[in-house]
């Protein structure tokens, strides 16, 4: 047999109520396959930036296919950090850098970080360094990051500066934008949280400042024109709330002690050396003090402590750790401390936009970080129209061709689905001859017996 083309015979069904019951029931059909799929296919993934890794866009079509309504966490990417990335909390005061990895969980040196509340988080170590040639404070604060669910540990600093010059210009990250960071009285921007911690930090570095210039008027040769120390405090972050280092004075512990005197020589203590009844040190150890605690409670406001101890967020708590007064020594008269007055009397110090004591804190910080994100959204119309009918024109026609086949297969067990209606002609074209075209078919009626056709 050559090649040949064929086409199918079609046969009505007799059914009454088929057609009108296969129509409609295809209609409704087409209406659904148009429906599901301008949700299937009238959609494309696109990516957007999110502030939080748990971000969603829910759309219309989630209330019925809740299969494919996405979970939160699922639809961003980590944002990695490596050792000297920088970021912020959402507090947004102090700008940290990551100084350690202890643990890693991205790799062997890198940090996946997924939007967790920082609540393993808490400052141990101060850094300060005061030099009353150059009328500057510098501070640095160390923090430890040891999640609850263990999934990583490093270590982070941050550093600014507390000058009375112009030019060295190194202010807390939340008071960047102001018109003069050193300087109560100029109109402050940003969070009033930032403009009063670096205030008050302005204050507790004048106190260490003042303190050094009086000692240095007095005996010149004799005092020290630079002092810097570190000190240790207790890791007691926002999940450990409750517990004694909650709720008793921060204790640090002064590490290490240095002091640079005019004659340029250099005095070095370690903790064992420091005598805090010598007046040479108590001098400058209570406004020293101040500034330190002072960090380290500014430090926690950024991180979202809000302890019972923290003389920045609890009401009173400034009495048991703040010096007022600094004692009278036999080279110095008593002073009365300018951080200490803010505490005392906040009311000689209320500017506009400034917050007071106490501050207030949303819950543990989290890391400020831009996420990017797989969202759904709709394609422009002549895409989703086109997407819409090929995917839709597709699933139509192959349920219409199985229900063709299972309908037809299911009336042909009839045995007179079979056989030609009265509307129909039989052709016998079956020949007993090989000659098959000298004879011609015979017609028989639709009423008549199946006949065979004579031989010549």
């Amino acid at each position: 047999m050559g090649i040949e083309v064929t086409y199918p015979l079609t046969r009505p069904f007799t059914s009454r109520w088929f057609a009108i019951v296969t129509y409609t029931s295809a209609f409704l059909l087409l209406v659904l396959l148009v429906v599901v799929n301008f949700a299937l296919a009238g959609y494309e993934t696109v990516t957007v930036f999110a502030d939080s890794f748990n971000a969603t866009r829910p759309l219309w079509f989630h209330k019925f296919l809740m299969s494919q309504a996405p979970k939160p966490g699922t639809l961003c990417d980590e944002k990695l950090f490596n050792v000297g990335d920088t970021f912020s909390t959402n507090y947004s005061i102090f700008q940290w850098q990551i100084e350690y990895i202890n643990r890693a969980n991205a790799g062997s040196s890198g940090v996946a970080y997924k939007g967790t509340p920082m609540d393993g988080c808490d400052v141990t170590s101060v850094y300060v360094d005061a030099d009353i040639r150059s009328w500057n404070v510098d501070v640095t604060g160390v923090m430890t990051c040891k999640p609850t669910d263990g999934s990583y540990e490093i270590s982070a600093r941050t550093s600014y500066s507390i000058s009375a010059l112009a030019g060295n210009y190194h202010p807390i990250l939340g008071v960047t934008g102001t018109s003069n960071p050193k300087v109560a009285s100029s109109t402050p921007r940003g969070d009033g949280r930032a403009v009063l911690i670096n205030f008050m930090t302005q204050l507790a570095g004048q106190d260490v400042a003042m303190r050094m210039a009086s000692r240095l008027h007095l005996q010149a040769l004799t005092s020290p024109v630079r002092v810097s120390l570190a000190a240790d405090l207790p890791w007691c972050p926002q999940s450990m709330i409750g517990s004694a280092c909650s709720t008793m004075p921060p204790a640090f512990t002064i590490l290490e002690a240095d002091a640079v005197f005019a004659n340029i020589s250099l005095v070095q203590l370690g903790t064992e050396d420091i005598d805090f009844s010598d007046p040479a040190i108590n001098e400058f150890y209570q406004p020293m003090a101040n500034l330190v605690q002072l960090v380290y409670a500014s430090l926690r406001v950024d991180l979202g402590i809000a302890s019972p101890n923290n003389i920045l967020t609890t009401d009173g708590a400034w009495r048991s750790i703040i010096n007022t007064t600094f004692v009278a020594t036999s080279t110095l008269p008593s002073e009365e401390s300018a951080l200490g007055h803010l505490f005392s009397t906040p009311g000689d110090y209320r500017v506009s936009n400034i917050s007071t004591v106490p501050l207030s804190t949303s819950g543990p910080a989290e890391v400020r970080v831009v996420y990017p994100c797989k969202f759904q959204q709709r394609k422009k119309l002549a895409s989703a129209v086109i997407a819409v009918i090929s995917a839709t024109t597709a699933m139509f026609t192959a349920a219409w061709s199985v229900f063709i086949v299972i309908a037809s297969t299911i009336v042909k067990r009839d045995q007179k689905a079979n056989e030609c209606s009265h509307t129909c002609v039989c052709m016998d074209l079956s020949f007993v001859r090989d000659d098959r075209f000298s004879r011609q078919p015979k017609i028989t009626s639709p009423t008549s017996e199946r006949t065979s056709l004579l031989s010549s």
